[in-house]
């Protein structure tokens, strides 16, 4: 569920750098991109069967808002250089 959930970071960092998402939006859809790994994690088959629901959305938040946030930065930063 880490590794999955940190791929899921990277994705959501490049599509909101990509986007040029800035500001309250740009946080409304990291905290999108971890419900929707939430919603992945209690549906998808090998996942649904953990006896710990609360594992479902706190195993590697810290994890993932931090590495979204990292990549977001970077990536709006290369591809929006300030002139």
């Amino acid at each position: 569920m880490y590794y999955i959930r940190a791929i899921f970071a990277v994705i959501g960092g490049f599509l909101t750098g990509g986007l040029n998402i800035r500001g309250e939006l740009g946080i409304a859809v990291g905290i999108v991109v971890f419900l929707v790994s939430f919603l992945f994690f209690r549906n998808f088959e090998p996942f649904s069967s953990v006896p710990e629901k609360k594992k479902h959305y706190m195993t590697g938040i810290f994890m993932f808002f931090l590495l979204w946030f990292a990549v977001w930065v970077i990536s709006i930063n290369l591809v929006y250089p300030v002139s």
